[in-house]
């Protein structure tokens, strides 16, 4: 009982965080902080000096966001010196504030340069800044240069020694750690499939929380996939991605099939469907059991009864019958990915972008050029936003004036657009409130006992790094208490310096939204408006392989390949178009826009993911009967492709005064497309099947964008000129291209 208790809370643990990432963030802060201040004090080093130490261990814990151990190693080395230069330079312009603000700008400008390198490029930004701050929040002097240096180097000795003594992490066990996220989560899809199926009640709840099941599930994918990226793998985790990804396209589509099923409710007289849906819900729960333990026991229950003869065979409804074969096809999947535990085999150079097909296929949050630009306008933005908290934070203050520039610099932090700074201002500045009372009624609570205070620091430095990003107003909560129990230990605590912690923030914060929207700002539109170009340039790519009508190893990659790039691009799309989507958003009619179009562009990645899925289980050099229909249907969709992204270029305001769309989740939408033959189809007609639902997604996108391209009323011309019209812009053209798509969409149903 002790053990299953243990095996599931270690689950739940899983699935919030996958891989155990903040976890193990979380307790390394923890543990160096607590490792490198026992340190200094057994050195009796005074008490400034154990502030920098603790500072530069949060900092570490800050800047490394690595997935691999090794290049967490190496991030590390790099900002070791970094550190150490830029809390010199603090130093020895500590006796010219003048001087030392205007280094502190240029440092902030070339830390945010620096995000044009990646990740990486990010943490040793982050190095940099804060040991800068760093300087100015102890006042350092060149004398005291020694002992701050040897502060740092123990802190990151402290680091290391514990990242890599103390528990350590290596690539094969971080990687079996994510395989048990995507056990635990796809073992949590099909318990809320296999209920649902069983009560057959409140469809709507239930497919609302299978949609959220099906959304954390293929997180925990895009987070395997970006740890392979990282560094060379096995030969055997070489073909991990390709056939996790075909357990999560069955698993979602055994969830459309399901809700698709419930939907119809059952006579309350009808004794075989009652049974076909506790059969099916049964099989279903027999499958849970195959993820984590990796044997074939669970299909070969799920398979019985279709070889035994039609006395064995379920009854039921049509729809209810379509469930059976998915769940086959699920368990098959799952047998061909086998158990997490595999023996480790020759090393294989990393997966590369380019393919035969695609040429380079950069990932669209590792564009060269995009990051650059990118970055560039950020840095304009950081460095004004900042020269304005450093003056306004003087004012409000002569020492503490470096809050407000901390607060300017982080709201930019992985935001692009004016309505991202502002929602992450609000998140700041509404942490800040909560975190100065709660740190006030602890350090109260306390009183000046030091231990208990120390305590209390590491509880609040453990849930900062364990909150999820997301949460960021929880992250600033716990930073703020962090900060509210380090003035009680230096006996600087006071109302009036919390108060002073909240107005500081204010302002840094109004200086980052300022700065957002006056200096080369970006709107939510226009960031929309590029991933939403992104993310089809990727879908055109996909469709353009298709229609070169292979189906050899090097091009089946590329459809792999493609899918998840997709995957990442959609990513974008939704982390950009958050200000609108987001419950705050005053504008219920953008909102309810913005999520139309979230929820067909999900849609669509879904029959993306699936016809890259179908492709990986086609033969090596098989050429497919159907070769021509699936040309032709890869080109009718690459076509209206062409015409959505200039439509996505040059929409109109004319949306605004058009009636607000009904949003669905995208789970209740794949549920509605038009049913199929129980009996499934070939690969090859799988293929057909999910380019034409894509090209139906894609129409329907066009509608969406410019809804009055709907408008009958408007001129139409002969489908076969759809592909040689010049493409003027305007609702009268849109509702021209609209309208030759909708006929070329009939056309292929009729086919």
């Amino acid at each position: 009982m002790v053990v299953r208790t243990t095996t599931s809370l270690w689950d739940r643990f899983a699935a919030f965080d996958p891989g155990l990432v903040r976890l193990t963030s979380a307790m390394r802060a923890v543990l160096g902080t607590a490792a490198t201040l026992a340190v200094l004090t057994a050195l009796r080093a005074p008490e400034t000096v154990l502030v920098v130490g603790g500072f530069t261990v949060m900092t570490t814990s800050l800047a490394v966001s690595d997935l691999h151990p090794r290049n967490q190693l190496i991030t590390l080395g790099l900002g070791v010196p970094l550190s150490l230069a830029s809390l010199a330079a603090g130093a020895a312009l500590t006796p010219y504030p003048s001087a030392a603000k205007l280094v502190f700008l240029v440092v902030i400008y070339l830390a945010v340069q620096a995000r044009r390198f990646g990740p990486r490029g990010l943490g040793l930004g982050i190095f940099g800044f804060m040991a800068f701050l760093l300087s100015q929040f102890t006042q350092a002097r060149a004398d005291q240069l020694p002992q701050f240096g040897a502060s740092v180097l123990v802190a990151f000795g402290a680091v290391t020694t514990v990242w890599y003594c103390v528990g350590p992490i290596t690539a094969s066990r971080a990687l079996r750690r994510l395989r048990h996220t995507f056990d635990v989560r796809l073992h949590d899809v099909l318990r809320d499939t296999a209920s649902m199926i069983a009560t057959g009640q409140d469809i709507d709840t239930r497919s609302r929380s299978l949609q959220d099941r099906l959304g954390r599930l293929h997180a925990s994918v895009l987070l395997i996939e970006d740890f392979l990226d990282e560094r060379a793998v096995d030969e055997d985790t070489a073909v991990l991605l390709p056939r996790l990804s075909r357990v999560e396209v069955a698993a979602h589509r055994l969830a459309v099939l399901a809700v698709r099923a419930m939907r119809t409710p059952a006579a309350r007289n009808d004794l075989s469907e009652g049974t076909a849906r506790q059969r099916l819900a049964q099989r279903i729960r027999a499958l849970r059991h195959q993820p984590t333990v990796g044997t074939t026991c669970a299909a070969e229950r799920c398979a019985e009864g279709y070889e035994g003869g039609p006395a064995n065979r379920p009854t039921g409804s049509a729809l209810v019958l379509d469930c059976f074969p998915a769940v086959d096809e699920l368990a098959e999947a799952l047998r061909v990915l086998g158990p997490r535990d595999r023996p480790a085999g020759r090393r294989t150079p990393p997966r590369k972008h380019a393919s035969p097909t695609f040429g380079a296929l950069p990932r669209r949050d590792t564009d060269t050029e995009s990051l650059k630009r990118g970055a560039t306008r950020q840095a304009f933005q950081v460095t004004a936003a900042s020269a304005l908290a450093m003056a306004g934070g003087h004012l409000l203050s002569p020492h503490l004036w470096y809050w407000a520039v901390a607060a300017a610099w982080v709201v930019f932090i992985k935001n692009e657009s004016t309505g991202e700074v502002l929602l992450q201002s609000l998140r700041r500045l509404a942490g800040t409130v909560l975190g100065v009372v709660f740190g006030y009624g602890l350090a109260a609570l306390v009183g000046g006992d030091g231990p208990v205070l120390l305590i209390l620091l590491l509880l609040c430095m453990f849930g900062m790094f364990y909150t999820p990003s997301h949460a960021y107003w929880a992250v600033t909560f716990f930073i703020t208490g962090t900060l509210g129990m380090l003035l009680a230990l230096m006996d600087t605590f006071s109302t009036h310096v919390l108060l002073l912690r909240v107005q500081e923030t204010a302002l840094g914060v109004s200086c980052g939204i300022l700065a957002a929207v006056l200096v080369l700002p970006t709107t939510v539109r226009r960031a929309s408006d590029e991933e939403l170009v992104g993310f089809l340039q990727v879908l055109d790519r996909l469709l353009r392989t298709v229609a070169a009508g292979s189906t050899g190893t090097e091009i089946k990659t590329s459809w792999v390949r493609a899918a998840h790039d997709l995957d990442q691009a959609l990513k974008s799309f939704r982390k950009a178009c958050l200000p609108l989507t987001h419950p705050l958003n005053p504008q219920c009619r953008r909102r309810h826009r913005a999520r139309h179009l979230l929820e067909l562009l999900e849609a669509g990645a879904y029959h993306a993911r699936s016809l890259a899925a179908t492709a990986e289980r086609l033969p090596a050099g098989h050429v497919p009967e159907c070769a021509a229909r699936l040309t032709a249907a890869a080109d009718r969709a690459h076509e209206t492709l062409i015409h959505l992204i200039q439509v996505t270029g040059h929409r109109s305001e004319n949306a605004s005064q058009t009636a607000r769309p009904t949003v669905i989740r995208a789970l209740s939408r794949l549920s509605e497309e038009q049913r199929v033959s129980r009996n499934w189809p070939s690969p090859e007609h799988r293929l057909l099947l999910h380019i034409n639902r894509l090209d139906a997604a894609l129409t329907a996108l066009v509608r969406a964008l410019d809804p009055l391209a709907s408008d009958p009323d408007r001129t139409t011309v002969v489908p076969s000129e759809r592909a040689d019209i010049p493409l003027p812009h305007g609702p009268v053209q849109a509702a021209v291209s609209c309208a030759v798509l909708a006929d070329r969409c009939e056309r292929a149903r009729a086919e």
